[in-house]
């Protein structure tokens, strides 16, 4: 699985960074759920297909990303941040596989029992094991 590597990979980007309010201690970015008592904005993300057997090479994985503010507009800017992170990319960093697309496949919007405003962003990447390609 890539999650790691793409949380790395957010996580670093000084824009989003911002647009989040994130500290040292948190990075506003969780795997899954937020935590308890998360304040807005933040992101939560989560793979549609984790994987099979152990020895599996997984190359084609579903990540949704869900944003998580206040007011829309928030919402808005860090859509469009994240956009240009990930939407068309074919290059992104990781130390074990060669992510080598990136695709924004869809998306939807609602309100939170909170009344937060909250956007789902649906992507596609295609990687493979750098051990693999040895």
């Amino acid at each position: 699985m890539i999650l790691k590597d793409i949380y790395n990979f957010l996580a670093a980007d000084a824009g989003l960074k911002n647009l989040l309010s994130s500290s040292e201690k948190d990075s506003k970015i969780y795997p899954n759920i937020a935590k308890i008592m998360s304040a807005p904005p933040f992101l939560v993300y989560r793979s549609s297909n984790p994987g099979g057997t152990q020895n599996e090479i997984l190359s084609e994985e579903i990540l949704d990303i869900i944003i998580t503010a206040q007011n829309f507009e928030t919402v808005c800017l860090i859509t469009g941040r994240l956009t240009e992170l990930l939407d068309g990319v074919t290059d992104i960093p990781s130390a074990d596989f060669n992510i080598y697309y990136s695709k924004k496949t869809g998306g939807s919007d609602y309100a939170d029992e909170l009344y937060r405003n909250v956007r789902v962003l649906n992507f596609n990447l295609k990687f493979r094991s750098k051990q693999e390609i040895l």
